[in-house]
């Protein structure tokens, strides 16, 4: 992990993800509480990534280049499907792709100038929020 030593990293989650209290009594966190997997369970994450490169610019003297990158992943509603690598609604609709097993990502935001990368990536189709997963 020491390369990713300088790269600050926020992530956040509903209960369905990872509760903050023991519901079962086993002395653990619990994930997915009440059901048998994620899948249908209404979990979400975010992880909002950033940091700096440092280049050499063309008058030889460094210069610092500030990236940003942030995803949304759901959990699949119990009715969704898996096809070719994509997640879609009971309704056929594109919820994004796979990450997993048993989740999707809804969106992708990515600014990197050294990579010539800006703005969203990706967003699903069926729409990057998150109240639509509920179970």
């Amino acid at each position: 992990m020491w390369p990713y030593r300088d790269v600050t990293l926020q992530m956040k989650w509903n209960e369905a993800w990872l509760s903050n209290k023991d519901q079962d009594g086993d002395g653990l966190l619990d994930r997915h509480y009440g059901f048998p997997s994620y899948i249908g369970s209404g979990a979400w994450l975010t992880n909002h990534m950033s940091g700096s490169d440092v280049v050499i610019n063309d008058k030889g003297k460094e210069k610092e280049v500030h990236w940003t990158y942030f995803i949304k992943i759901v959990a699949a509603p119990a009715d969704a499907t898996v096809d070719g690598g994509i997640w879609y609604n009971a309704n056929g609709v594109e919820i994004g792709p796979s990450i997993w097993g048993a989740f999707a990502i809804i969106q992708d935001v990515e600014n990197d100038p050294l990579a010539g990368i800006h703005g969203k990536q990706y967003g699903s189709p069926a729409g990057p929020g998150f109240g639509q997963y509920k179970p």
